[in-house]
């Protein structure tokens, strides 16, 4: 077993492995992932004794000072799971919300994520102030029934990527008697006073949650849109990509002239020039130009699962929601950058 902490968040990873004895030690844990990734496909041995630890492979060897044992944190054993949610929806959703989480600290509860009950399931909610992801999975959720909890968006990061499961971005279809995701596997949600710990097979990520309210994101949502652009996913993110080339700071938006029959991409910038491109789409309500800044409308579209995707708009200055077009349980909500 490896386990990594730095008190906020812990990790812990069991895997089979041959040993003559059983032991302990501490490594500098960044020093040895590099050693054991740059290594040669094959086994690997560690031999640890007294104040160091020797990593070989094939013909490469490594020795490293080892810190005392005694000195590691004292890491608690989590409750047991009190929910369960099916793997890959939770890893799909985990990868369509955490991207809309804010990497600012001077703004903490932005930096989470909120889970709490929503009908027979579970709703993640991120926001940056700029956008907002929301996803609905299903699950049992009797562990959020009376209260939701804010986890911090990197540990689900962390989460998300050391999952043995694949997320290959479409959530697969159940069988018969089957949780929704897939092949049933599962992720254990324990829910402590001040922490909360998912259980994925062997990986096991535990974090303490934030405190605080989060602020109330269904006053964000539009009850209804009038104009709607129904457009392939690639093409539009392909288009997108090519325009914002042209980018070179945050402040530089990308028009959007949505047109039955299309839509029409258009960077300008002062410094370097400007690019445009048109793609087909069928767009319903009254000619529209509308301006985003172009990463956090790429990251909406690419966390759309499936071909089509869905934009729709009030006016240049209310919130637009990308979704995909064959699902609802996914809703990408963004700012419009107001241009001149």
């Amino acid at each position: 077993m490896v386990v990594g902490t730095d008190l906020d968040l812990t990790v812990h990873v069991s895997t089979e492995a041959i040993g003559l004895s059983d032991g302990v030690c501490v490594a500098p844990s960044k020093l040895l992932t590099d050693i054991v990734r740059s290594l040669e496909p094959g086994a690997v041995t560690i031999e640890a004794e007294q104040d160091k630890i020797e990593i070989a492979a094939a013909r490469s060897r490594f020795s490293l000072r080892t810190f005392p044992a005694d000195d590691f944190p004292t890491l608690p054993d989590p409750p047991s799971p009190t929910a369960m949610l099916p793997a890959i929806s939770l890893v799909n959703a985990l990868r369509q919300v955490v991207r809309a989480a804010s990497n600012d600290d001077a703004r903490p509860l932005l930096t989470g994520v909120l889970m709490a009950a929503e009908g027979s399931g579970i709703r993640l909610v991120a926001t940056d102030s700029y956008r907002l992801a929301l996803r609905d999975i299903d699950g049992k959720n009797e562990a959020l029934e009376t209260t939701q909890i804010l986890v911090p968006a990197r540990a689900l990061a962390e989460l998300q990527r050391l999952s043995a499961l694949s997320a290959d971005g479409k959530d697969a279809k159940p069988a018969d008697g089957d949780e929704a995701g897939g092949s049933g596997a599962t992720v254990g949600l324990s829910i402590g006073e001040h922490d909360v710990t998912f259980t994925a097979g062997d990986v096991r990520v535990s974090t303490r949650l934030l405190d605080g309210s989060y602020p109330d994101y269904r006053q964000l949502i539009p009850a209804e849109y009038p104009n709607r652009l129904h457009v392939g996913k690639d093409s539009l993110l392909d288009a997108l990509r090519r325009v914002r080339l042209l980018v070179r700071d945050n402040t530089t938006p990308v028009r959007l002239s949505m047109r039955p029959g299309g839509v029409d991409l258009t960077v300008v910038s002062q410094e370097v020039g400007d690019a445009s491109e048109t793609v087909d789409a069928d767009f319903e309500g009254t000619d529209l130009t509308i301006a985003f800044n172009p990463t956090y409308l790429i990251d909406g579209v690419d966390a759309v699962m499936g071909d089509e995707v869905l934009l729709e708009t009030i006016d240049a200055t209310k919130p637009a929601t990308v979704r995909g077009a064959e699902q609802s349980d996914f809703r990408y909500l963004l700012m419009p950058v107001r241009v001149s």
